[in-house]
This record gives structure tokens, C-alpha cells and sequence, in this order.
């Protein structure tokens, strides 16, 4: 049986390679997977085309064609949908998916992508495909899963991908709407691409891209008839490798108005490209969108790049609040393909911060560069909401330093500040709350509200944000500016308002003024800011969102000495005293004090690089983590649903040794798929996993009465498995147990970032056993010698139990212990106000309280 399937597959390969030569189809239908692959496309029914398909499906077939854009239009005295070809004759539909299934049954390796233009109800275009036959033929995509491979299509015979050109209501589950998959660039001219990062339609992180710009060939001095030849017009390859290059994304459907053999050619000399590609993630989960360093490349976080022949591709990752590892990697004239993967590490908040200015005493900078501004009218006042702010009127402002100083001139930065407009002059179009004395273009910033809206500009060069701001509200308005991309961006209330890409950079060089705008003397600020913030870097879209919710600590700014410097002077005079007092009360009842765990037995606690092995080991506290049995990291192969799938078949058979039944299985992670697409869903995604535990000795997904169960051998750790067995053994009254327990959980939440229904319990169960036992710990600790190991596990608790306040009271204590009062009162506020927000209360204990519990 083996053997003919090897002949089978030889058989194949072989048909494939003689099918297309010299495209390289063998190759493509073996090895690459769907969303990698090139294919071209006939517009057959001529739908915006410039040129007229002159050629029948059939003879397209014929010609290896891969796939077709199709018209469709019901027929009143017909009564049946037909087909409209480009010089407007119809056919009935149904005769031509005939055709088309017929060419599949003699063709077992054919791949076809059909695209559908209709305005009739889904219904009468299902009714069609299921009397023509070719319904078994059609692919089902989930969006949460990755694009299969050529051959698992062929071996399925799931070989037909239908998209939806416009979105309809009730379609049937193989008819995918286009721009929920697919991207198509802008339009440029060959000679001179020019990609900025926007598409025309589609959504940038789709990982389909449709390259349509050969239906425009027009350049001037060349005759069309030599316009196509491809050993005469490099142009034809090096366009569409640049659209490759720019995107990060495989130009999989090439649409043809006409289809013509030249495209033979083309095709074959982007199918010998080498390619690099890859993810960029964090935290598992790719990201939004990566700009790539001297390559004017923007991406989304999954990427695939060509690699002509002779040519070195330098990768170097840039997204807003993070760094990068590796953060460059050079790939010199590379001889195959390449695999590359980057895992971005989040920039400490106060990174690249150049100034603050909280006005809690002034204009005074809080930042450790000490860029204290100047104030000309304005005056501070305590705000209910926000404390001290400051109180702009006609005519007052803040000067600030230069721009050079500030690291806003031809440089990436971020401006954030909380604004409440006290009234709008209705003669005056702008409130402005960063600006410039100069009026030229790119000379001249302002970062102000334009017509009741956000507006960010460097004069000429601008973009206006959507949201209209209402008088006697704070906002919190955050302009990012990445010079990497051009980008413009604008954030309201933590959330993206307006974004634009292309922006060429602030080049001014003069003073920054707060709260006035040079540009029009009657564009003063007009009510009250609070904590202005400028960063030299871009900020993320998570650290932007924090600052909003006045989660973030400026550690950097938070100066006690220049805020208060006599108070500040006392305060610590009297903290010494105090510390040694506590010293000279406690020191008796320490000495005579009997220590319940040993100092060697907590030392174990140091030793956090050996708390996974080096290889056959999955970690489901904190980042989710899987190693196989070489030692390698083989996390990225876990898709969202086959993290799914393993962590619900887990979850089970660690609480329920019968596992989970098929059913409950399938109606919990496809519940909107009927049983038969469930089935086959299931199927496929059950041997990916499998597949991907092979790599572990051993693993098993076992299948047995209808019950799905995941086994581990003694070889691989689990620590997820490793906690719910020390629990089970009720060893609670051992020394020890507590050491081993927080060893294991340590690591962070246990399945993190995964919010399912059918995980809240088991989510539940491990954070009250965290939760209890780690407060019992700290009990059997010293507070005065042990304090840094109280601090952790408090740490720990409030990461399970976010409003704790037992933990709070240790973790405050440990930080009065070490002599940070400050972090320890910044702590309680924190506390304080995430309690006010998630119960509408606030919080009786104070923090003389909680000192004292």
C-alpha cells in the first residue's frame, strides 16, 4: 500500500512538472502553500478592462489558466443565471461550471480561484453550483487557520476557492468575500512604483494580494506590439517583484484582461525567485503592521520577501513600542529559501522620553533632561478629575525649547496630552496646543483642534482627524509621527482616530510653544492640558492606549526632589528615622524568631533559568511556549485555532481523564460550520496538530470512544500539568510544596491572552489555588529579610487578582521596607483607581490602612 502511494505521488509530481513547463508548477503544487502561489487570472467577463478577452473557458483551460473573474446576471425570460463573457454575449452559468468540473476530473493536480461579481441572492448561485457538481470540489477557508498547502488541496480534491467580489448576506460557507482575504495597491505607473502602505482595497493585514497593473500597459516611445516582450522589458518582472518587495506579500492572482502567452514567461521568472519569509510576533500573535528598514517596506506581521538573482535582502523590523530580536539579519545571494521568524520585545514607557510636564509645580520638566519651559499668562489650578493643570486664556502660553533640543525636527516622535476646551470661538477655526512662531512648509508644526476636530500639521503637510470634541470634557490626544513611513497619526481617547502614510518630516528648527500657534494669532488655547508628554520614538498602539487610562508609570519624571525639594529633603530625613525606629523595635522579635523555611531552600528561588528544561517542553504559564525534542522553539506553528484545539483537548484531559467528546469538541470551536464542514475543519486541524507534537518525544492526541484526550510522556514537561499535580497530591503541610508551587506558576497568567468561555473555569480554578498559596507563603516568610520575595509573589497574586488587597498590603509594605515610598504610594493610586473603575466605588482603605493590615 505504501509502495503505490509513493508511485502515486511520483506520478503526480511528474504530471504536475509536464502540465506547465517551464512555470515551475511542480514545484508550486508540492511544496508551497496557497497564499504563496502565483496564479493567473482571466477578467473574462471584461469587468473594468481595458482590453477584451478574445479566448472561451474552455481554451482558457486549455491553457493552464488559474482561475477566472466571472459576471454573473439572472436572466428574467430564462429564469436561469448566466455568464457574461467581455463583448456582453451570456451563456448559462451552469453549462460553464460543467466545463470547469469536467476539466477537473480529467486534471486531479488542476487549482482554480474563481471571482464572482453578482446582485443576485446567494441562493440562486448556490442552487447552480450544486446542479453542476462541482460543489465537493470547493474549499472552505477559515480565517483563523493558514492557507493550505497546494497538495493538501490536491489530496482533499478541495481544488476550487470561490471569492465574492461584493459582500452578501447568507452566502454559503465557500463563498469567501474577497477584501476579507485580499489586498490590491493602489495603481502605479511600471516604470516607477511607489507603495506608501495603503491599498486601494482590502484590508493591509490580508494576506492575499491581487496585482492587476498589466492591464495598463502604456509606455511612452514603445510600441504595444514590443511592450510584452519579455526579453526586451525587464519592466514586466521587476514592476510586479518591486509590488512583491514593497507589500511583503506574494502577488498571488495576476488579473488579465486578455490573456496572452508572454505571461508564461513572466510567471516563470518570479517562481525562480528565492524567497525569504517569515512572521513578526508578540506574545504569539502577529503583529499589525512592520515597517522594514532600507527597504520602504511595510508590512503586516506575517511577511514573504523575493530575492533576485545576485541581490543581498538586509532585514531589519521597525513597528511603533517595540524592539526587535534578531533586530537585523542579512541574507547574501541566498540558494534556497529561507525561514525567518522575529519576536518583538515592547520599549520601556519612558524610552526615548524627552519631556513632561505634569504642571503640578509650573512649567517644570519632569523628565531627567530638565526642559522646564517658560509660562507668559498662564495660570494652574486644581481640576476635580486631574489635579494640578494648566489654564490657557488669550494670549498665555508656554514656551518651550527648540525643536532640535526636543528631538522633533526630521525625527520620529510622540506628543500626548489630556485637553479639556473651555468654549469654541466661533470666529476662529483653530485651538492650538503645540505650535510654531514660522508659516512654511514643513517648517512649521501645530498640533491643534481644527474645527472641533483633531489636526495635525507641518504646514501643507496635514491630516485631519474625525472625532469632534465636545467643550467641558478631557480628552486625552496623542500625535505620532514615524519617519520610517511618513506616517501621521492621530489618537483620541487611546483609540486610532485618523492615520495617513507618506508625510515627509518636521524640518523647523525654532522654539516649541504650548498653548499658541504662529501660523494665526488668534489660534490660542482656549481652556485647560494636563500632563504633556513628548517622546523622540513612536509610540505603540498598547502604550497609547495605557496612557489613556492613566495606567502608565513615568518612572523617569517622577523626581520627588524636583517637584518638592524642601518637602522632599524632610520627607527622607524623617523616612531614616522612622526605618531605624522599626529596625530598633522589630530586631528583638527577629533574633528570637525561628525561620519556618530554610535560607538554602528559598536560594532555589534564584535559579529562574532552569525552570523549563532546554528541550520537550510547553509552557502555558506566561507566554505561551512549546520546544520540541531538538531544542527548538516551534511555537510559531501553532495557528490560533490549533492553539485552540490543543488547549481545549488539554484542559480536558487534565480535569476530565475521559477528554472531550467529538461533539462538544466540534460544536465548541466550529459552532457556525454545518456537521459535515465541522467534520472536515476538524480533521484537518486535529493532523496539523498532530503533526506538529511529532516533533516531541512524545505527545500524543488520542482518540478512543469518542473521547479526545492529549498524553505526555514522562519525557516532556508540561507545566500547566506539573501544577494540577502537585496540587492533587495535597502536600500543602510539606516545607517544600510552596517553593515548588511558585517555581512552576511563576512564569505569569496561565493561558495567557486566550479568552474563551469554555476556559473561564479552569482560568478560575488555578488562580484561586495561586491566589491562596501564595498568600499562604508569604505568611511563613520574614518581612525584614524576605522582602524582595514578598514583593514577587504579591506581584504574582495581583497578576491573577488584579484588586487584591491583601496582596496590596504586603507588596506595600515590602516597598516602605526597601525605602520606596513613592513607587509605594504611585502603587496604591493605581490600586485605588482600577477599583473605582471595575466596582463604580472607591476604595475605603487607605493607605495608612493597608500599611497597617
Amino acid at each position: 500500500m505504501k509502495r503505490q502511494q509513493l508511485i502515486r505521488y511520483i506520478l503526480l509530481f511528474y504530471s504536475f512538472w509536464l502540465a506547465s513547463w517551464p512555470v515551475k508548477a511542480a514545484e508550486d503544487v508540492v511544496f508551497k502553500h496557497y497564499d504563496e502561489s502565483i496564479f493567473v487570472i482571466s477578467n473574462f467577463s471584461g469587468t473594468d478592462a481595458t482590453l477584451k478577452e478574445t479566448q472561451s473557458v474552455q481554451q482558457l483551460l486549455n491553457s493552464n489558466i488559474g482561475g477566472f473573474r466571472f459576471y454573473l446576471e439572472w436572466e428574467r425570460q430564462q429564469n436561469q443565471l448566466m455568464l457574461r463573457n467581455s463583448r456582453g454575449q451570456s451563456t448559462p452559468f451552469l453549462d460553464q461550471l460543467i466545463l470547469i468540473r469536467k476539466h477537473l476530473e480529467t486534471k486531479p493536480d488542476k487549482i482554480l480561484t474563481l471571482f464572482l461579481d453578482f446582485n443576485v441572492n446567494a441562493n440562486e448561485l448556490s442552487q447552480v453550483v450544486e446542479e453542476s457538481g462541482i460543489l465537493p470540489y470547493l474549499y472552505i477557508h477559515e480565517s483563523d487557520n493558514e492557507w493550505p498547502t497546494l497538495r493538501n488541496m490536491v489530496e482533499t480534491g478541495k481544488r476550487v476557492v470561490v471569492f465574492m467580489m461584493q459582500q452578501h448576506r447568507n452566502s454559503p460557507d465557500w463563498l469567501h468575500y474577497v477584501w476579507d482575504y485580499a489586498v490590491e495597491p493602489y495603481f502605479s505607473i511600471l516604470e516607477a512604483p511607489d507603495f506608501i502602505g495603503e491599498f486601494l482595497k482590502g484590508d493591509p493585514k490580508n494576506n492575499l494580494l491581487i496585482y492587476n497593473d498589466y492591464n495598463f500597459p502604456r509606455r511612452a516611445g514603445r510600441p504595444d506590439d514590443s511592450f510584452f516582450n519579455t526579453t526586451q522589458n525587464p519592466y514586466l518582472i521587476e514592476h510586479v517583484k518591486n509590488v512583491w518587495k514593497s507589500t511583503g506579500k506574494t502577488p498571488n492572482f495576476i488579473m488579465l484582461d486578455r490573456y496572452q502567452s508572454w505571461i508564461i514567461q513572466v510567471l516563470y521568472q518570479l517562481r525562480s525567485f528565492h524567497t525569504i519569509k517569515g512572521t513578526v510576533t508578540f506574545n504569539a500573535q502577529t503583529l499589525n503592521y512592520v515597517s522594514w528598514e532600507g527597504t520602504n517596506s511595510l508590512t503586516s506581521g506575517k511577511y514573504c520577501f523575493p530575492v533576485g538573482p545576485g541581490e543581498t535582502l538586509t532585514l531589519s523590523p521597525k513597528s511603533p513600542g517595540y524592539q526587535f530580536k534578531p533586530e537585523t539579519v542579512v541574507f547574501e545571494e541566498p540558494e534556497q529559501n529561507k525561514l525567518q521568524h522575529f519576536v518583538a520585545v515592547p520599549l520601556d514607557i519612558t524610552e526615548g522620553l524627552e519631556a513632561y510636564y505634569g504642571f503640578e509645580n509650573g512649567a517644570i520638566d519632569y523628565s531627567i533632561n530638565g526642559f522646564n519651559g517658560k509660562d507668559v499668562g498662564v495660570h494652574y489650578k486644581n481640576d476635580p478629575l486631574r489635579g494640578m493643570v494648566a489654564v490657557f486664556e488669550s494670549e498665555s502660553f508656554i514656551e518651550l525649547p527648540k525643536a532640535e533640543d526636543l528631538k522633533l525636527r526630521d525625527h520620529d516622535f510622540t506628543v500626548s496630552a489630556w485637553v479639556k476646551v473651555d468654549a469654541y470661538d466661533t470666529n476662529n477655526k483653530d485651538i492650538s496646543i503645540i505650535g510654531t512662531k514660522g508659516s512654511s512648509y514643513q517648517q512649521s508644526i501645530h498640533l491643534v483642534l481644527r474645527n472641533r476636530k483633531p489636526y495635525f500639521g507641518f504646514y501643507s503637510n496635514d491630516l485631519e482627524g474625525k472625532t469632534i470634541l465636545e467643550t467641558g470634557r478631557w480628552y486625552h490626544l496623542v500625535w505620532r509621527y514615524n519617519k520610517l513611513t511618513g506616517e501621521q497619526a492621530i489618537f483620541v481617547d487611546g483609540k486610532l482616530d485618523s492615520r495617513s502614510l507618506g508625510h515627509p518630516s518636521y524640518k523647523g528648527r525654532e522654539n516649541i510653544y504650548l498653548g499658541m500657534a504662529g501660523y494665526a494669532a488668534s489660534a490660542h488655547m482656549n481652556g485647560e492640558i494636563d500632563d504633556l508628554v513628548i517622546w523622540s520614538r513612536t509610540l505603540g498602539e498598547e502604550e497609547i492606549w495605557s496612557l489613556s487610562k492613566d495606567l502608565v508609570d513615568l518612572a523617569q519624571s517622577r523626581n520627588v526632589f524636583l517637584r518638592y525639594p524642601l518637602l522632599s529633603k524632610i520627607g527622607v530625613i524623617f523616612l531614616a528615622l522612622v526605618f531605624l525606629l522599626l529596625i530598633y523595635l522589630k530586631l528583638p522579635a527577629r533574633l528570637g524568631r525561628k525561620r519556618l523555611l530554610p535560607p538554602e531552600k528559598l536560594k532555589e528561588l534564584d535559579d529562574e533559568l532552569h525552570d523549563y528544561p532546554e528541550k520537550n517542553f510547553i509552557q502555558l504559564f506566561g507566554d505561551f511556549r512549546v520546544v520540541d525534542a531538538e531544542g527548538t522553539d516551534i511555537t510559531g506553528q501553532f495557528t490560533p485555532k490549533i492553539k485552540q484545539l490543543f488547549l481545549l483537548v488539554l484542559v480536558y484531559s487534565q480535569h476530565n481523564r475521559k477528554g472531550i467528546s467529538t461533539k462538544e469538541l466540534s460544536r465548541i470551536l466550529w459552532p457556525d460550520l454545518s456537521y459535515q464542514n465541522a467534520k472536515n475543519s476538524r480533521g484537518v486541524t486535529i493532523r496539523k496538530l498532530r503533526i506538529i507534537l511529532e516533533r516531541m518525544d512524545q505527545v500524543e492526541v488520542v482518540f478512543n470512544v469518542d473521547r479526545w484526550t492529549i498524553q505526555f510522556s514522562k519525557a516532556v514537561y508540561c507545566d500547566y500539568a506539573e501544577c494540577l499535580k502537585l496540587l492533587n497530591e495535597n502536600k500543602e503541610k510539606e516545607p517544600g510544596f510552596y517553593l515548588d508551587f511558585y517555581k512552576i506558576i511563576r512564569g505569569g497568567e496561565v493561558f495567557k491572552d486566550e479568552s474563551h468561555d469554555w476556559l473561564d473555569d479552569y482560568k478560575g480554578n488555578v488562580g484561586n489555588n495561586i491566589v491562596d498559596n501564595l498568600l499562604k507563603f508569604i505568611h511563613l516568610l520574614d518581612p525584614q529579610t524576605d522582602h524582595e520575595l514578598i514583593l514577587k509573589l504579591a506581584d504574582r497574586i495581583l497578576v491573577t487578582d488584579p484588586i487584591n488587597d491583601q496582596a496590596l498590603s504586603f507588596k506595600l509594605r515590602a516597598l516602605v521596607i526597601q525605602d520606596n515610598l513613592n513607587t509605594a504610594k504611585y502603587t496604591y493610586e493605581k490600586f485605588a483607581s482600577l477599583y473605582e473603575e471595575l466596582y463604580g466605588e472607591k476604595l475605603e482603605l487607605t493607605f495608612d490602612d493597608l500599611l497597617k493590615s
